[in-house]
């Protein structure tokens, strides 16, 4: 197992294709309705959507989530584990080269253990590594290299005004990134021969944060209607670097900053309809102020909740379809979740299909 994750190590990136979108974390309930969650941020999700939604969790139900893993995967990546469960191929050359121009994505959280209540919340992000690696034929085999691993601490607060109707919110995030790029050739791929972030980048600590609103109209129709606004990672850091035994002192490249976004969204809510017991229908435009065209940037998405027991989840996700499903048990939930991301610079240019899965334990 140790030989599988150095080599998904080795051949990791976050951001192979300049228009993918970087991210610090994918919920599994945001992403199986098509990323919709600007408005709807209800849970602990809010750290990284929006932060007023700390105040939409209602006094007494706070959740403690001791564990959550998540892992989600693009069929690249499930045929490169395949290839690599047995250990390092003799030749991972040979092995890897039907894979040469795919996007082969693998995103492991380790955990985010936090609680997450009425106006308050408070995380712990262990290491998250995002992997997204192209092999590219150049004369020989050569693997892009872009590697970053996050882990941090991140508090939230918001408050209401308007009897609840308008929330207001505010979350703060100390981040460690590590992070590098290079490119590794043929000799250094059938050598087998690792790489450090000292070589090729470094470790970075970085402060930032987002800042978010939330109101709900009255009742119209059947329908009750939230708007949603939120500017994320207002400071942009660029994560400045240290070395322990160098000299050297400065900040991670441009491409792993965090990058600041304005996003909307819209929220209508259905109540006790049938034996679902709460229907939302939801519409974001995100990543506002990056480049892409608008259609990159829009999300759609719907859930049903049946007895708060069984969810059911679909949308649109930068123009392809998304798919989830939730098993709330008693301190057991299982998430599985299904999305395509554009890694092109227009909707439709080149999507990438990933399926994902999460178990949380919580009360």
């Amino acid at each position: 197992m140790k030989k599988i994750l150095l080599i998904i190590l080795t051949l990791s990136c976050v951001t192979i294709y300049a228009d993918e979108y970087g991210y610090l974390y994918h919920g599994s309930r945001p992403m199986g309705m098509g990323g919709a969650f600007t408005a709807v941020s209800d849970d602990f999700n809010a750290f990284f959507y929006n932060p007023a939604g700390f105040n939409r969790i209602k006094p007494g139900e706070g959740k403690v989530t001791v564990l959550n893993p998540q892992m989600d995967i693009n069929s690249a990546g499930m045929n490169v584990i395949g290839k690599l469960k047995n250990g390092i191929p003799q030749n991972p050359i040979e092995a890897l080269s039907p894979y040469i121009g795919q996007n082969v994505h693998i995103d492991i959280a380790s955990s985010i253990p936090n609680y997450a209540g009425h106006n308050f919340g408070i995380a712990l992000l262990l290491p998250d590594v995002k992997n997204d690696t192209v092999l590219r034929r150049n004369v020989a085999v050569q693997a892009i290299e872009n590697i970053v691993v996050d882990s941090g601490l991140m508090f939230g607060l918001s408050h209401g005004f308007l009897q609840d109707r308008l929330s207001i919110g505010a979350d703060i995030k100390f981040l460690v990134r590590g992070a590098g790029s290079t490119t590794m050739d043929a000799v250094q791929l059938y050598t087998k021969k690792a790489i450090s972030f000292r070589d090729i980048g470094g470790y970075g600590f970085g402060v930032d944060g987002d800042i978010g609103a939330l109101y709900t109209f009255n009742k119209v129709w059947f329908f009750v209607p939230t708007v949603g606004l939120t500017i994320n990672n207002i400071g942009a850091t660029k994560f400045p670097t240290r070395f322990e035994s160098s000299s050297k002192v400065g900040d991670l490249s441009d491409k792993f900053r965090l990058q600041r976004t304005v996003g909307i969204g819209s929220k209508f809510e259905l109540p006790n309809v049938w034996h679902f017991s709460k229907w939302i229908f939801a519409a974001d435009l995100d990543n506002i102020g990056l480049n892409g065209s608008m259609f990159k940037k829009l999300h759609l998405g719907m859930e049903a909740l049946l007895f708060n027991f069984f969810g059911l989840r679909g949308g649109v996700n930068q123009g392809y379809f998304t798919f989830g499903l939730t098993l709330n048990m008693p301190v057991v939930q299982v998430d599985f979740y299904t999305y395509g991301e554009e890694l092109g610079d227009t909707a439709g240019a080149k999507g990438d299909r990933r399926i994902g899965l999460q178990l949380s334990f919580s009360w």
